[in-house]
C-alpha cells in the first residue's frame, strides 16, 4: 500500500519587515552619524595623528571594516534577541568608519581632506534617513508577518526577557492572527503559541530593561514638559536665531550679484580642510548656495512671526519645510565649504526639528 504524503504547497519568498525594523536603522544611523562627527573632532583636535610608521599607515576604515564583519557574523552566528540591537550598533560604527575615508578614494592623492568628501558622506546619511522613513511607514499587519513577529518575541521567553508589555502585545499579535487567518496552519499554529504564552507558569521578565525604562521616562517628559505657552516661545526665539542670519545673507547675495552683473572680478573662497586649503572660483555654485541660504532663512523668520501671533499650524508647516531644506539641501552645500560649522548648524536645526514634531504630536496629533 503506497503511502500517503501530505499535499505540497509552493514555496512563498516574499520578505517579512522585522519587527523593529525602524528602531534597528535609526540606532544604526545614530551610531554612524555620531562616530563620524567624534572621528573628525578627534583628528582635527589632535593634530590628524597617523597609527603606523613610515612604511604602514593603519587607517580607520580597516576598523570599520572589521566591525562590519563582526557585525555580520554575530547575525549569522547567534539567534538571541538582543544581536539584532548589537549589530545595529557596531554595524553603524563601522560604517561611520568605513565611509569617513570616502575622500581618499574618490581622488588620485588619496586626499582624506578634499571638500567633496562629507557632502558625499551627509548625503548618504540623508539616504538612509530616507530608508528610515519608509519602513517606518511600511507597516504590514497580515496574519503570516503577525506569525513571524510572535515566533521573534518567544525567543525573549526563552531568555526571560519577555517583559508585560511585551507579553501583552504578544497576545495581541496572537489573537489577531486567530481571527483574520484564512490558512488553517496560520490558525492553527497561533492558537498552540497563545495557549503557551497564555498558561500561568510563562516566565516574564519583572520590569523592562534599563534603555527601555530610559525611553519611557524621556517620551513622558517630553509629554508633560514644557506647559504649552513656554514651549511655543522657545519654538519661536529657536526659529528667529536659526532665521536671523538672513540679514547678512541678503547682503552678502547682493553684494555677490551685483558684483557678478558688472564683472567685478570676485576673490576666491578659500576652503580650509583639516591640514589642506582649497580655492573655490564656480561663482554659479556660490550664488546657488547664497540663494538656498536666503531663502530658507527667510522661511525661518516667516516661520517665527507667525508663531509669535499664535498661527501654530501654519507656522510649524512653514518651520517644518524651511528645516527640510536647510538639512537637505543647504546643509549638503555647507559641508562642502566648512565642515564643523555645517556639523554644528545640522545638529541645532535637527533639534529644533525634533522640537517642533514633539509639540505638534502633544497639541496637535488628536484634531
Amino acid at each position: 500500500m503506497a503511502q500517503a504524503y501530505p499535499k505540497q504547497f509552493k514555496r512563498i519568498w516574499s520578505p517579512v519587515r522585522q519587527q523593529a525594523a525602524d528602531s534597528f536603522l535609526i540606532l544604526m544611523i545614530a551610531a554612524f552619524a555620531l562616530t563620524v562627527i567624534l572621528v573628525r573632532l578627534f583628528l582635527q583636535l589632535s593634530g590628524y595623528p597617523q597609527v603606523g610608521n613610515a612604511t604602514f599607515h593603519i587607517a580607520h576604515l580597516l576598523w570599520g571594516g572589521l566591525l562590519l564583519f563582526v557585525a555580520l557574523v554575530a547575525l549569522l552566528t547567534w539567534a538571541n534577541h538582543w544581536v539584532l540591537w548589537f549589530a545595529a550598533v557596531a554595524g553603524g560604527i563601522g560604517v561611520g568608519l568605513f565611509i569617513d575615508e570616502v575622500g581618499k578614494f574618490i581622488t588620485e592623492s588619496n586626499d582624506y581632506f578634499f571638500p567633496l568628501a562629507f557632502p558625499i558622506i551627509y548625503a548618504f546619511l540623508l539616504i538612509c534617513v530616507w530608508l528610515y522613513l519608509r519602513v517606518r511607514r511600511a507597516t504590514p499587519r497580515d496574519t503570516r508577518t503577525l506569525l513571524y513577529h510572535a515566533l521573534e518575541d518567544l525567543k525573549q521567553v526563552l531568555d526571560n526577557d519577555l517583559d508585560p508589555f511585551e507579553h501583552q502585545e504578544l497576545v495581541s499579535e496572537l489573537t489577531q492572527v486567530i481571527d483574520q487567518a484564512q490558512n488553517p496552519n496560520e490558525k492553527k499554529l497561533a492558537k498552540a503559541l497563545l495557549a503557551f504564552v497564555k498558561a500561568e507558569d510563562v516566565r516574564l521578565a519583572k520590569r523592562p530593561n534599563v534603555i527601555e525604562r530610559v525611553w519611557v521616562w524621556i517620551k513622558f517628559i517630553s509629554a508633560q514638559w514644557p506647559a504649552r505657552r513656554a514651549f511655543r516661545w522657545l519654538l519661536t526665539v529657536g526659529f528667529a536665531l536659526a532665521g536671523i542670519s538672513v540679514v547678512f545673507q541678503i547682503g552678502a547675495l547682493l553684494a555677490y550679484t551685483s558684483g557678478l552683473l558688472r564683472g567685478i572680478q570676485l576673490p576666491e573662497f578659500v576652503i580650509v580642510s583639516g591640514k589642506e586649503q582649497y580655492v573655490v572660483n564656480d561663482p554659479a555654485l556660490l550664488l546657488v548656495y547664497q540663494i538656498a541660504n536666503v531663502v530658507t532663512g527667510l522661511l525661518m523668520a516667516a516661520t517665527a512671526v507667525l508663531l509669535s501671533i499664535g498661527k501654530e499650524q501654519r507656522g510649524l508647516r512653514l518651520g517644518t519645510l524651511a528645516l527640510a531644506l536647510s538639512l537637505t539641501v543647504v546643509n549638503l552645500l555647507t559641508f562642502y565649504f566648512s565642515q564643523l560649522y555645517a556639523i554644528g548648524a545640522a545638529l541645532s536645526h535637527f533639534a529644533l526639528l525634533l522640537a517642533a514634531m514633539i509639540y505638534r504630536w502633544r497639541f496637535f496629533s488628536n484634531r
